[in-house]
């Protein structure tokens, strides 16, 4: 019985994260799955190590807009992290309003190199337009007699590395579109829970809090704690459901979220799930909202509406 061929991925992430937002991907509401990037590019041979390399953000001037970069890395690598990957750390470096990754290609290239002398994979796959990894892939290939495959996007991929690689693969938007995952984002109140439990099998994104108007037409409590959530697509009818069962049964709330294709509309005892190719239903999800006592100017629902904005 022959042997797998072993493979080993390599990824620039900001390198990558760049190329692909130049095709557009990911589309509003979706992010990019990575590894399910990784299983189509490896097929049946076994994958023995993928690695992402990346500079790491920092809040250097202290503000809310940095900090939040900061908390969304962070949130991407531990997802990563949980998904199998091993995260290589670089630097940004902040040069006068530029911003530069420094270290992440020569991470990179020292690692590609000690897997083949250590002949830790068969084949190499680098995911990286970046020509400074040129000589490594050309002792890794000439040097090592490895298999070298680079991954590229678009119409403009490095020729100089299509030249040097043993097989080069260039996708196109149309090829990367099947890669991304579109996730629900949508806003719960948890002052509308009865049991608040709920919300611990829900990725939070943020939170915010309002105190209580006249507008909100909700005077038995003193403010909102509203959670900017977001949920699988596989998981969102589960989820609805879930908040459909914990929704006060005294007072009259909602929760929703959408994402492409879907807006979830969840009352006490009711769902709606509207098709936003064919948003009709929104008329029935309206009127049944004000029939509850639920204000008008909340319950206004149209396709493009940010839900997570009240």
């Amino acid at each position: 019985m022959s042997r797998k061929e072993k493979v080993a991925v390599y990824i620039d992430g900001g390198n990558t994260y760049r190329r692909l937002k130049e095709l557009g991907i990911p589309q509003k509401f979706a992010r990019f799955d990575y590894s399910s990037f990784v299983e189509h590019l490896v097929g049946d041979r076994e994958l023995i190590s993928k690695r992402q390399y990346i500079g790491i953000v920092k809040n250097i001037d202290n503000s809310e807009k940095a900090e939040k970069m900061v908390r969304d890395q962070q949130k991407f690598l531990d997802g990563l992290k949980v998904e199998g990957f091993d995260i290589k750390y670089g630097k940004i470096m902040y040069d006068g309003g530029n911003i530069r990754e420094k270290g992440v290609d020569i991470k990179l290239a020292v690692d590609l190199v000690i897997g083949a002398t250590d002949n830790l994979y068969d084949t190499a796959i680098v995911i990286s337009s970046d020509t400074d990894l040129i000589p490594a892939i050309k002792y890794v290939c000439k040097a090592k007699k490895k298999s070298l495959e680079y991954i590229g996007f678009g119409s403009s991929p490095s020729l100089g590395m299509i030249k040097e690689s043993s097989i080069p693969r260039v996708f196109s938007n149309i090829d990367m579109v099947k890669f991304q995952r579109f996730y629900y984002r949508g806003v719960v109140i948890e002052e509308s829970l009865e049991n608040k439990d709920v919300l611990k099998d829900i990725k939070i994104l943020k939170t915010k809090t309002e105190p209580v108007k006249e507008k909100h037409k909700t005077s038995w409590v003193k403010q909102w704690t509203m959670h900017t959530i977001e949920i699988k697509e596989e998981n969102a009818d589960k989820v609805a459901e879930q908040l459909n069962q914990n929704l006060d049964k005294k007072h009259s709330w909602y929760a929703d979220f959408k994402n492409k294709y879907y807006h979830f509309i969840i009352y006490q005892g009711k769902i709606f799930k509207v098709d936003l190719k064919n948003p009709t239903l929104y008329k029935d999800a309206k009127e049944y909202g004000i029939a509850l006592g639920i204000p008008e100017y909340q319950v206004d629902f149209a396709p493009d509406d940010k839900v997570w904005e009240r």
